[in-house]
């Protein structure tokens, strides 16, 4: 009986094999942490294309090894990757470079010349800062113009996904809603761009180097003979597309619809909605594709946000740390109750969560503000915790506002949202409720609700989501704390990146003149 479903989770810190049954049950895991990105120079951050496929190898192997029972019930597989990590490949889809990082934060000098009249009408639009930032910041571009060579030589430009499922299945193509990054790619048709798009003109990627697309939930293919020797996996086994990590993430917490949201506490923080309507936050910044092929999810990410955490550690924490692993106990458990033990709002310290390069407020920076002698470095902590949560709130009412519908509960993934205590900060900050689910590994759950419906277990993600999706831990608001969160957040919050801009483009540029 063949009636289990393997979801292959690949995010930014490793990889996890996951095995699910149709009510949404993990029954098994592996998982390893990457040990290969690499720097050759500050703000470059690249990974060798063979490090995701021999961890894809370890932990199937492993998973095939410690649960043979359950691993011979596997009737279907997807993968869900992290997004915007590019390499460019021959044409059977085989890496000739390394893979360029989404964390990676090099651009070009100048960007590629854009043709007119489009450059012409980006100016008199006012988006020729935002439309050539952008340009040079596709890291293709960079491998057009530092590597020409190469690009001449190279059948494709791919992201992550697409580079292991060919590796997979024989076929280089990919998933419709693996799409998201700095691709020509018209997201609300989920086709390439053709020709004369104006997309085309800002991220010249040839349409020769672009991979074959089909639907999420349909089967893409079957695992080959060459990948079953390598992996384990049966030979013949159908690959189902699904979508991003993300994606996956947002339909694994229940967010099907627009009225409820999903808040990833992850390296990258997001909240998102599921939306078959489409719609631009901001203009030439489109919404995701959803892992539904009717359905997009419009999102704001904070490019930094879990990683704070980790800041946090490595500038403030080390010597607890050690403490914690000599005593046996988790760093985060002990960091849970420091936080508690501080009162909301910090004690009078504001934290704007701006440590990595943010894609609607390009020019900003992290700032901490209220400091005086009553303040620890863990009321530097909860003021992370607590700007991160502002930051995530002030997109919530971005989307609100956008979609004209109000968001009544928010789900929670991500390693942050298994705290308590940090789930009861987001409740209050948001001030709604928020929830987890029965599983934390949301991602893999997303996919094998996609493998399910892709086989014909259910009919629609709606139904899958039915049977496969359960709120195990809920955190209702207090009117107290909410109360002053909302006052923080509408009095100073808001107002805080209006007035720093300038001040942040003044510091920039005198640090750049004096480097």
């Amino acid at each position: 009986m063949q009636d289990l479903v393997l979801t292959i989770d690949c995010g930014t810190q490793g990889m996890r094999a996951l095995i699910f049954d149709p009510e949404g049950a993990l029954l098994a895991k592996t998982e390893k942490v990457f040990d290969g990105y690499y720097s050759n120079k500050p703000g470059y951050t690249e990974a060798p294309p063979e490090m995701f496929w021999e961890v894809l190898k370890c932990v199937v192997g492993e998973l095939k090894s410690a649960h043979a029972d359950l691993f011979s019930r596997i009737g279907g597989m997807t993968l869900a990757a992290q997004r915007d990590i590019i390499t460019v490949t021959d044409s059977r889809g085989r890496a000739l470079r390394d893979f360029i990082s989404w964390m990676d934060r090099r651009t070009l000098d100048k960007p590629l010349p854009i043709p007119d009249p489009y450059r012409t009408a980006f100016n008199l639009a006012g988006k020729k800062g935002f439309v050539e930032s952008f340009n040079k910041g596709t890291h293709a571009h960079w491998i057009k113009v530092h590597e020409p060579k190469l690009w001449q030589q190279a059948g494709y430009c791919v992201l992550l996904s697409t580079y292991l499922i060919s590796r997979l299945i024989g076929r280089v193509v990919d998933a419709k809603s693996n799409i998201a990054g700095h691709f020509p790619y018209d997201f609300k048709k989920k086709v390439w761009c053709g020709p004369w798009a104006i997309k085309r003109q800002i991220i010249q990627i040839e349409r020769e180097k672009l991979c074959e697309l089909v639907d999420s939930c349909e089967v893409m293919g079957f695992v080959t003979a060459e990948a079953a020797a390598q992996t384990g996996l049966p030979q013949g086994l159908p690959f189902v597309g699904s979508g991003t990590d993300k994606g996956c993430e947002t339909l694994g917490v229940g967010c099907v619809t627009p009225e409820v949201a999903s808040v990833s506490l992850g390296t990258q923080a997001t909240v998102e909605v599921t939306s078959e309507k489409y719609y631009e936050l901001v203009p030439f910044y489109p919404p995701f594709p959803a892992v539904d092929p009717k359905a997009y999810n419009p999102e704001i990410t904070v490019y930094h946000g879990m990683w704070m955490v980790g800041w946090f550690i490595r500038t403030f924490a080390e010597k607890e740390q050690a403490d914690c692993l000599a005593r046996g106990e988790d760093i985060y458990s002990f960091l849970d109750e420091k936080l508690a033990e501080i009162p909301p709002g910090s004690a009078g310290l504001l934290l704007q969560p701006y440590w990595g390069q943010e894609s609607f407020k390009p020019e900003a920076a992290g700032s901490i503000i209220g400091f005086s002698d009553v303040h620890t470095k863990y009321h530097i902590y909860r003021s992370v915790i607590e700007g991160l949560g502002f930051a995530l709130r002030e997109g919530l009412e971005t989307i609100e506002k956008k979609s004209g519908v109000s968001v009544k509960a928010v789900g929670l993934s991500g390693g942050g949202a298994q705290s308590d205590v940090v789930a009861g900060i987001m409740a209050d900050i948001f001030g709604r409720p928020v929830y987890r689910v029965q599983t934390s590994e949301t991602t893999g759950l997303g996919g094998a609700m996609a493998v399910y419906t892709g086989l014909g277990r259910y009919k629609s993600l709606t139904e899958a989501g039915a049977a496969m999706v359960r709120k195990s831990a809920e955190f209702l608001p207090d009117a107290s704390r909410a109360a002053l969160y909302d006052a923080l957040y509408n009095k100073v919050y808001r107002k805080a990146y209006r007035r720093y801009r300038p001040l942040y483009r003044a510091l920039k540029g005198l640090i750049k003149s004096n480097r």
